[in-house]
């Protein structure tokens, strides 16, 4: 009994003695798992640590330096090297042709070496830019400034004579005028006018028309400080001043109706502007932009380039830029298109009876780019549209056509012109004086041929003063002029 009770004593420790060992065992190994776990967390952990940091700092760099390393790089290329401008001009200009972008290859390929190739293509982009910005900025700024300084300097009756454009004859009160000497010296001196037009009777020869024009321009800038526009109308065919005098020897172009491309109308406007430009013009009232969809018109007929207001378009900018080429300033003429009428405006009323949205989609196109093609005047002619106006004033006399149509629904910015006041659609129904006021009234910028330049310009001084015209508009006017006339110098 002793023995059985000794052997259940020491199984009993036994049993005690594993159960300790295995209690142990197991929480050891828990722990190591345990531990094994959390070391593996921490590799994952560290890790993930490892990509992100990256892919941060690449965020980082692809949102600061391209803008932040172009302005850099272009300013250093601009201040350091101008050579290198012209050298990183070219490679942008390479990788565009391929496709390249270096704000695409910035964004893939932050920190590394396509990132640094787009940071060289966006310098280089911007240091080739940055010169013409900054050149043309500074050349716009400087005009301006010269302007507000010629601008404060005229008097009221100055800025009133720039926005004349006369013959010489009115300007001298001489029967026919072909030459400049003393008297127009002294004529032009108490009425700086504008511009002068000149007529086939002033123009003799070359020898004779260059030394006009040449003492003209002389007197001009040393009295008014500015140049004349010195004008004339030389379309090619049937109208042209110049070359319809055998003595001077030049070609005719011919008619703008036997032009059929653009090419040609280019070619056409070169050939002119060169001999006026020899000569000393540096105005040319062409080119005709009107677009022919009156069969019975005979007052532009085949000085038009046709029916097609497409082809007109394309063809009328292609002269003007040939004009500019040689260094002769253009006009679109004659707003809103001349070419819808049956009667001649020179001898009394001409209309159409079109409404505006017709004239939109034909008459109108050229004139609507005569902005964006650098057109430096557009001439308005003195056509009626009842339809449009509800009565019959002429077109260069309303502040619809010009201020509301032509400024604002065209877009167009440059000079504005009247066609000749002394044309028979103002004169039968308006006085010298009264053309003259309502179209400066309605936004025109210069006057052409008043019937009576005293008398128009005694008007326009008085309604100045007397609040019917604004200064503010007659400064506004004379600024654009002066605009125009520093790109003569």
């Amino acid at each position: 009994m002793l023995i059985s009770r000794g052997v259940l004593i020491l199984s009993l420790l036994i049993l005690i003695g594993v159960g300790f060992l295995l209690i142990n065992h197991f929480r050891s190994a828990g722990e190591k798992k345990a531990g094994r776990e959390e070391v593996k967390e921490t590799e994952e952990t560290e890790q993930t640590s490892a990509v992100s940091l990256p892919e941060e700092q690449a965020v980082l760099e692809q949102d600061t330096n391209p803008a932040e390393s172009a302005d850099a790089g272009s300013a250093d290329a601009n201040v350091s090297d101008p050579q290198m401008s012209e050298g990183a001009d070219s490679i942008a200009a390479e990788d565009a042709a391929t496709g390249d972008s270096g704000s695409e290859n910035g964004a893939t390929n932050a920190g590394g070496d396509e990132t640094a190739n787009a940071s060289t293509d966006a310098e280089a982009s911007n240091a080739s830019e940055t010169p013409i910005t900054e050149e043309s900025a500074a050349a716009d700024e400087k005009n301006d400034a010269e302007i507000k300084t010629l601008l404060q300097g005229m008097s009221l009756e100055e800025k009133l004579y720039q926005m004349f454009i006369v013959t010489p004859e009115q300007l001298t009160d001489y029967q026919i005028v072909v030459a400049a000497g003393d008297a127009s010296k002294a004529a032009y001196e108490k009425k700086p006018v504008g511009g002068l037009i000149y007529f086939a009777q002033n123009l003799q020869n070359p020898d004779q028309t260059k030394e006009m024009l040449t003492n003209m321009q002389q007197y001009a800038t040393d009295t008014a400080k500015v140049p004349l526009f010195l004008a004339v109308d030389e379309e090619g065919g049937r109208v042209a001043r110049v070359a319809e005098n055998t003595g001077f020897g030049v070609e005719n172009v011919g008619p703008m109706s036997e032009i059929k491309s653009a090419e040609d109308a280019g070619k056409a406007g070169k050939t002119i502007g060169t001999y006026l430009k020899d000569l000393g013009f540096n105005l040319d009232f062409a080119p005709d932009a009107d677009v022919l969809t009156e069969p019975e018109n005979t007052v532009v007929k085949d000085r038009s380039f046709g029916s097609d207001p497409e082809t007109v378009a394309k063809c009328a900018k292609a002269y003007s830029d040939g004009l500019h080429e040689a260094g002769i300033l253009s006009c679109y003429k004659h707003f809103p298109g001349h070419g819808a009428t049956k009667g001649d405006t020179h001898n009394g009323l001409a209309f159409t009876d079109k409404t505006l949205e017709q004239l939109k989609e034909s008459e109108l196109i050229p004139f609507q780019n005569a902005e964006k093609d650098g057109a430096d005047f557009v001439m308005v002619a003195h056509i009626s549209l009842p339809e449009v106006l509800s009565d019959d004033t002429p077109c260069s006399l309303s502040d619809q056509m010009i201020t509301d149509i032509l400024r604002k629904d065209c877009g167009y910015h440059g000079l504005v012109i009247t066609d000749a006041l002394n044309m028979g659609a103002i004169t039968q129904a308006y006085g010298a004086d009264q053309a003259a006021v309502m179209a400066v009234k309605a936004g025109a910028d210069m006057v052409l041929m008043p019937q009576n330049f005293k008398t128009a310009y005694a008007a326009l001084l008085e309604a100045v003063k007397n609040g019917e015209i604004k200064e503010e508009q007659i400064d506004a006017s004379v600024t654009r002029i002066l605009k125009a006339k520093l790109k003569l110098t």
